[in-house]
């Protein structure tokens, strides 16, 4: 991800919080957390420092934003297949291929997140974990579901879902996009191996 210094002035109908956070990723990938200042943000996004602050405060804010697109379009995609008619063996199935398409599709900025989210302050924290439960949530009652129609031989639903969801998270820190296995052929082993260890 490569922008020159005016992209945000320069993209035309373009979401400039969204342009700022796409540099502000690309800038801590590549130079770090702590190494990166607003002012190194402001200056690629061909802004001012005070025309940064209009959009965000601190790196913090940045940070937050950051989890906060991924999570918020992975729960939107989780209540999609929540919402469908399907059997919970068939559910559960969809809602792993949809996580482990956000991992994709949002590598670095959970890379980013998980390496960093020591740094936010305690109300950004809470928020954080308020969307993480009931991203969990939704796993959790499609288990319950298959645990009362015999489908699912779990004791503690919240526990596997902390399992699963950790096993397959943790992703982030060998899976690369365009190199080994592709996010399809990854999702059918990982689902084979979970769902081998659920089905009664």
């Amino acid at each position: 991800m490569t922008f020159d210094g005016s992209s945000v002035n320069r993209r035309q109908g373009s979401d400039t919080k969204t342009e700022i956070l796409d540099i502000a990723l690309s800038l801590f990938v590549k130079k770090g957390y702590h190494e990166t200042s607003m002012q190194d943000i402001a200056d690629t996004a061909g802004l001012t420092k005070g025309g940064l602050y209009y959009y965000i405060k601190s790196k913090d804010d940045v940070l937050f934003l950051l989890h906060d697109r991924f999570i918020v379009e992975g729960l939107r995609r989780l209540r999609l297949v929540e919402a469908e008619s399907l059997e919970p063996e068939h559910k559960l199935i969809e809602l792993l291929k949809m996580h482990l398409q956000i991992i994709d599709q949002f590598k670095d900025d959970i890379t980013l997140f998980f390496n960093c989210m020591k740094y936010l302050s305690d109300d950004k924290k809470q928020a954080v974990q308020e969307k993480r439960d009931e991203y969990e949530d939704i796993f959790v009652r499609v288990l319950e579901e298959g645990k009362i129609k015999g489908v699912f031989k779990v004791e503690d639903s919240h526990i596997v879902v902390l399992y699963v969801l950790g096993a397959c998270n943790f992703m982030h820190t060998w899976y690369k996009p365009g190199k080994g296995k592709s996010i399809e052929e990854l999702s059918d082993i990982f689902i084979t191996l979970i769902t081998k260890g659920l089905f009664q």
